[in-house]
């Protein structure tokens, strides 16, 4: 007869969990640290090219770098420009194309129920990508503002059609629309949920 503990359940029972809790726990840690893995060889580059002819100007007047001569921005992130196509690599392939139409300013939304609350108005943006592999992962929150103090500030629910989480099949384009309740600063990309290392920044507003 197999020795008991103290609720019941037999010592070699109580082993045989423990170790399958054990296996769960480092094979859930190994993905995590796969998948952080393959984020951190995101990277983005200029296809010298634009998506239409809206240019970003800064908050000084500046226009940053010209499209096809990419900038350097705070932390090391490349300088764009809005409306210009940008190349996402992953691994050194092209994964997707990105770009982003110069922000607008949108005063309320749902009938004057939501209204911002940093400012006179939301910045919104209209992200455009392109994905050229299969199984491309896009989110909201691989986008921030950076205030002009430093402030992360994530987007929020306001224009249609949303820009929404969803993993693109091989040549599939998907479009959709940030807000952020911020007055000024500058929309950056990052490489995803556990390596948020920015990427491109675009010019502030």
């Amino acid at each position: 007869m197999l020795p008991e503990n103290d609720d019941g359940s037999d010592c070699h029972g109580g082993f045989r969990m423990g170790k399958a809790r054990l296996f769960v726990v480092a094979t859930v840690l190994a993905g995590m640290v796969g998948l952080t893995g393959c984020l951190e060889d995101t990277s983005v580059s200029t296809t010298g090219t634009t998506a239409g002819s809206a240019q970003g100007a800064a908050a000084n007047g500046s226009t940053g770098a010209p499209a096809g001569k990419p900038g350097s921005a705070a932390g090391g992130a490349k300088q764009a420009q809005y409306g210009e196509v940008l190349e996402v690599r992953k691994g050194g392939d092209v994964a997707a194309t990105l770009s982003v139409a110069a922000p607008k300013a949108v005063g309320s939304f749902f009938g004057g129920a939501s209204k911002p609350t940093s400012g006179p108005a939301f910045a919104t943006f209209i992200v455009s990508f392109s994905s050229q592999k299969q199984g491309f992962n896009v989110n909201p929150f691989d986008f921030f503002v950076r205030t002009p103090e430093g402030a992360r500030v994530q987007p929020t629910f306001g224009c249609e059609p949303a820009f929404n989480a969803a993993t693109l099949g091989a040549g599939e384009k998907f479009q959709g629309c940030l807000t952020v309740d911020v007055a000024h600063g500058n929309l950056v990309y990052t490489s995803g949920l556990f390596d948020s290392t920015s990427l491109v920044e675009w010019p502030g507003f």
